[in-house]
């Protein structure tokens, strides 16, 4: 192939590198909208907010400024992160919220560099499921004793249509008590999807979920803020669930003269043994439950603090749970009460079962539980039969927008745990990125000082070649959309000297020739072609390494790195063998320059070698 067609070739390769990372390095602008819910002056207000908000939180970076009815923020390298932090301001309306596309991203599909956690800063989570509690709950819910009446009812029940009824109930609970692998998978997929759905309503973009193991799910969500909440929101199996206090009372009084006992445990543990202890020592039937009533209490620190108040004596049976409750749930303000509620309408059979237990239970308390936790027990005064209902039980706003979002997407099927926890804040991910961005330039500096004094002019070229290398590689990271970790910056720092590595072998193969008497051109034909398959060798070993790193048998960061080092060794190759041959044949072969130098101690030899031609 002629040189100029294989320059030409070389630049079109160029051209298009750099319009797929182009969104990353222009100017880039966001218009921030506000809630339309709010009036002018606030609306004014929040915009004034936020620009201030910017101009302390990112001056260095960003400026924003107010645009009528909205907020103009500009600056370079804009991430998820920063979207996610502004759009969490008072009064942003974060679904309206959004970077301008340039013509590049309209024209090539190209997005901007995706920044790991590690670099814009966010929260990473992997959640087990808990079978084991979700069993112990299940048989507590179906006890031996429940399970032993219903086949005594089955043995004397003459009735087919009776007994196909108790054989039915008999087979649920066998089958809600029965684990196989298949269930387990499928749960912690169902819980998955749930998360999914409830992390999508918080406004949090572009996060990361996805399955790890048959029981595990990571969680990345990038640049929130408020990981306590998050993590609520996230683990909580909201098992919303009406229950009946017991007729008389008896049991609730004797169980309170226990109750700072219980209050001076120091674990959960303790106090869930505590009441199984307590249960026994008062002869509490099998039928009813010892539950504890939660108020906001005033804490150490002086804020109000939800805390164990008081027990009370439950009906184990569920008057009515989550699953009777319709997707129109809702947070609200009661003047009355000054207070948070939930409210949510009942789907037709909830509102069946709410009617016969409000109509039958006259005078009884109905205790509201949450996750467990008694959060009000209003007393039944009259029947309520209109199909809609509230939860009340001193919330916050906050809290009780939580309660109807985790409501409205519905209960995980199994409780989570938190096993692994990440967070890494704004200001570190910043200084990682710099401290990254200086160990390329100062690796890449020192590389070229090297290459430049020892090789010459042909480490001039080797140095064109590196900056192109680094140039395709980060526009097959945007091709990708592949997420930029640290370890991924550490995989560019190697590739760096890799690439060099392949130029070094091809130079000294040269000057090989050269000290055999070969001349200039014969020394850079056999260089090249001597080199070649050295090259690919040694790049072969370290790609199949690299391959096992990216495959699933990577994970995490080890996977970042794996697929940094793979593309790097795919751009070192094409750099290498195409770039730097097509320019050290244009000055040897084409321009024939006889100063084309091979660095130290190849002058004389490049003179004597023309000379003996």
């Amino acid at each position: 192939m002629k040189t100029t067609n294989r320059f030409i070739i070389i630049l079109l390769v160029v051209a298009g590198s750099v319009a797929f990372i182009w969104p990353n390095f222009a100017n880039r602008e966001v218009i921030v909208h506000f809630q339309e819910s709010l009036q002018p002056q606030e609306q004014a207000m929040a915009a004034d907010a936020l620009v201030a908000y910017v101009q302390h939180n990112y001056k260095n970076r960003f400026t924003a400024a107010r645009k009528d009815a909205t907020v103009s923020v500009k600056g370079r390298f804009i991430q998820t992160a920063f979207l996610n932090d502004i759009g969490r301001q008072q009064g942003v309306d974060s679904s309206k919220t959004s970077m301008q596309p340039l013509w590049v991203e309209n024209a090539l599909k190209v997005k901007p560099f995706k920044l790991g956690l590690d670099l814009q800063g966010g929260m990473n989570l992997v959640l087990q499921a808990d079978f084991e509690k979700l069993k112990a709950k299940l048989e507590e819910q179906y006890p031996v004793s429940l399970r032993e009446s219903l086949q005594k009812q089955l043995a004397e029940e003459k009735d087919p249509e009776k007994r196909k009824e108790i054989e039915f109930q008999i087979q649920s609970i066998k089958n809600a008590l029965e684990f196989t692998p298949e269930r387990m998978k499928m749960d912690t997929e169902g819980a998955m999807e749930i998360i999914r759905s409830r992390i999508d309503r918080t406004g949090v973009s572009e996060p990361l979920i996805r399955m790890q193991g048959e029981d595990r799910i990571e969680v990345s969500l990038p640049g929130v803020a408020s990981p306590e909440q998050a993590k609520k929101i996230i683990s909580s199996t909201a098992r919303v669930e009406y229950r009946l206090a017991e007729k008389d009372g008896v049991f609730t009084q004797m169980a309170n003269q226990f109750f700072d006992e219980y209050k001076a445990l120091a674990s959960e543990y303790q106090r869930e043994q505590y009441l199984k202890e307590l249960a026994v020592k008062i002869n509490l039937p099998s039928e009813l439950s010892i539950n504890v009533n939660y108020e906001k209490l005033p804490a150490g620190n002086g804020q109000l603090e939800l805390q164990p108040d008081s027990f009370m004596v439950l009906e184990r049976e569920v008057a009515l749970s989550g699953e009777s409750m319709s997707r129109n749930v809702y947070a609200n303000y009661d003047e009355d009460t000054l207070q948070y509620a939930v409210e949510f309408t009942l789907t037709d059979e909830g509102r069946r079962k709410f009617a016969d237990v409000t109509s039958n239970n006259k005078g009884r308390a109905l205790a509201i539980l949450i996750d467990d936790k008694i959060r009000s027990a209003p007393v039944i005064n009259e029947p309520i039969t209109g199909g809609s209902a509230r939860i009340s039980g001193s919330f916050s706003m906050e809290e009780a927008n939580d309660l109807a979002l985790i409501i409205k997407e519905g209960a995980l099927p199994v409780p989570i745990k938190i096993v692994e926890e990440q967070s890494t804040g704004p200001t570190l991910g910043q200084e990682s990125i710099e401290k990254g961005i200086n160990a390329i330039m100062i690796g890449g500096l020192l590389v070229v000082l090297y290459m430049v004094l020892y090789y010459h002019f042909s480490g001039v070229v080797a140095t064109i070649a590196l900056m192109l290398n680094l140039l395709f590689m980060a526009a097959i990271f945007a091709l990708m959309d592949f997420t930029i970790t640290l370890p991924g910056l550490a995989g560019v720092v190697l590739t760096l000297g890799m690439a060099v590595d392949a130029n070094v072998i091809v130079f000294e193969r040269m000057r090989e020739e050269l000290a055999r008497g070969k001349t200039l051109k014969t020394a850079v034909s056999l260089g090249f072609e001597r080199a070649t398959y050295t090259i690919i060798d040694s790049n072969l070993t370290t790609m199949i390494v690299a391959i096992i790193l990216a495959s699933k048998l990577g994970a995490g960061p080890i996977k970042g790195f794996g697929v940094t080092l793979f593309v790097g060794i795919i751009t070192t190759l094409f750099t290498t063998l195409y770039v730097s041959k097509t320019l050290v044949y244009y000055f040897v072969y084409d321009l024939d320059w006889k100063g084309f130098s091979l660095g130290v101690g190849t002058g004389k030899k490049n003179a004597k070698a023309e000379v003996s031609k």
